[in-house]
């Protein structure tokens, strides 16, 4: 934080006048200081506005050169040279000195005291250093707001976006848990080691070839939950220095937010998400809330379904897997499955909430990945996901099924089709579904195995874990149920085509 020099030379009450070194009128002063000594140097710092009227200055031009190089080296932001007491004017040898070092150099004239320039820059900085309170201020409330929603990844991405650096959180052993903005490679070892180890520097600032790295520590008390880094080009100033404070002590708190707290966030979140997948959250403001949660939705959203087993399990499983990704978890329980929301970009993210998922359920578990649909359209999102996942489970595949893979998607996404396949799905497979639901039968799901097997009869029956002729006797029953024959290609298409947009009827949430 500093004045400009453009600043001061716009002020028509100094009257200030630029002799040399205009290209170094970007420059910033820090304070202005009003010094006499021959050399000056020892008692500078560097970006000073030194203001002088050479009452000691050097009788030769060599020595006058001299005077202005060391002040050039040590970095002052400009020299204002008083004229009308010492000197007439400014002494050439000044002038030429500080056009060939770029070093700005002014003229003050005789009716403007040095104290009015010195006054003029401190109240700017005064001006400045209230700007900062005043911006700090009103991000804050923000940032709070953010944690709140959406966690240590919303706190991140806020203090990224209002300081315009990179932020990692990384935790106590060096893993980042949250990132923004997306994709920016976190600090490398030699970086992190300048900044100390993570259980002893409470706050440091590295600068270097990979730039300025300042870190915060994250911890309440002796409990060191990780460390805060920003990452820029630019230097910190005191505003970034409070804001990453705060956001560290923000982050400190969601680490040690009581379990019955998160609980809470995460049945507030999951009652939005229901409301987000059946239609009734207009899409802008899904897109507010998600962003302000921490949640990305620049490339749109997935839902994930898993079916089978506990799916509240299932929900607390993806939970910690995306905590660990720095995501918050929207989940919900819909007739007997786990729906979680994902980023419509993080593909990766999906396999491994089921990868994590699959490995530590005990129960047989089925999941289905929808296409990436915007925000808005939630009911679409689980519907696709639901289909996937019923059609991972038809066909025994333990691995992932994703919506995209599934033939005849294009007449199950379109309106006017769907209402036709819905209605068929109604009558055709209605009688299936109750047959199901008295006698604790899987009639629904054998009929889908045989028919996406092509009528085989040993490749259906594996997929659903049954000898052959335990499939062959369901499907009889499914044929005196219809009261029709699965010899016919047209009703193995019919029924197959009824089972795309089919939801098997399973537990209330």
């Amino acid at each position: 934080m500093g004045v400009p020099l453009t600043w001061l030379l716009r002020r028509p009450e100094l009257r200030l006048k630029v002799l040399a070194g205009r290209d170094g009128l970007d420059r910033e002063v820090d304070w202005a200081h009003s010094i006499e000594l021959a050399d000056p140097v020892p008692w500078l710092g560097g970006g000073e506005l030194v203001l002088t009227t050479g009452l000691r200055l050097p009788a030769s031009a060599d020595a006058r050169k001299d005077y202005i190089r060391h002040l050039a080296k040590v970095q002052v932001a400009a020299v204002g040279f008083g004229v009308g007491l010492s000197y007439a004017r400014v002494p050439d040898a000044l002038v030429e000195a500080a056009e060939e070092a770029g070093l700005p150099l002014l003229e003050v004239p005789l009716p403007t005291p040095f104290v009015a320039v010195t006054k003029a820059v401190m109240e700017r900085l005064a001006e400045q250093q209230y700007e900062g309170v005043v911006q700090a201020s009103r991000i804050q409330p923000r940032m709070t707001r953010a944690a709140l929603h959406g966690g240590a990844q919303a706190v991140v991405r806020e203090l990224a976006v209002s300081t315009r650096a990179s932020i990692f959180f990384l935790d106590h052993d060096g893993t980042p848990r949250a990132s923004h903005p997306p994709g920016a490679s976190t600090p490398g070892p030699g970086v992190l080691a300048r900044l100390g180890p993570a259980d002893q520097a409470a706050a440091a600032v590295s600068t270097g070839s990979d730039g300025v790295v300042a870190v915060q520590q994250v911890r309440v008390g002796p409990r060191v939950h990780g460390r805060l880094i920003l990452v820029t080009d630019r230097s910190l100033t005191s505003v970034d220095h409070l804001l990453l404070g705060h956001a560290a002590s923000l982050i400190a708190l969601e680490a040690e937010k009581p379990l019955r707290l998160r609980d809470e966030q995460s049945r507030v979140n999951g009652m939005f998400l229901r409301m987000l997948l059946d239609g009734s959250v207009p899409a802008a403001a899904a897109v507010d809330h998600l962003t302000e949660a921490g949640f990305p939705v620049r490339e749109g959203v997935r839902v994930l379904a898993l079916r089978g087993g506990n799916p509240r399990r299932a929900l607390e499983l993806a939970g910690e897997e995306l905590a660990r990704r720095g995501l918050p978890l929207f989940g919900a329980v819909h007739k007997g499955c786990a729906v979680i929301l994902l980023p419509g970009g993080h593909t990766e993210t999906a396999r491994a909430v089921t990868d994590g998922a699959l490995a530590r359920l005990r129960a047989r578990t089925w999941a289905g990945l929808s296409s990436v649909q915007d925000p808005g359209n939630g009911p679409t999102a689980l519907r696709e996901a639901m289909n996937a996942a019923s059609a991972a489970q038809a066909r025994g595949c333990p691995d992932l099924v994703s919506f995209e893979s599934l033939a005849g998607q294009t007449l199950v996404t379109s309106p006017e089709t769907r209402a036709v396949l819905e209605s068929l799905a109604a009558t055709r497979l209605g009688p299936l579904a109750a047959y199901d639901v008295r006698h604790g039968t899987e009639l629904l799901a054998s009929l889908r195995a045989f028919l996406e097997h092509n009528g085989q009869w040993e490749a259906a029956s594996a997929a659903l874990g049954v000898h052959r002729h335990t499939l062959r006797s369901r499907v009889e029953r499914i044929q005196n149920l219809l009261g029709t024959h699965l010899d016919s290609a047209h009703v193995r298409a019919e029924l197959l085509l009824a089972l795309s947009v089919w939801q098997e009827p399973g537990r209330r949430d």
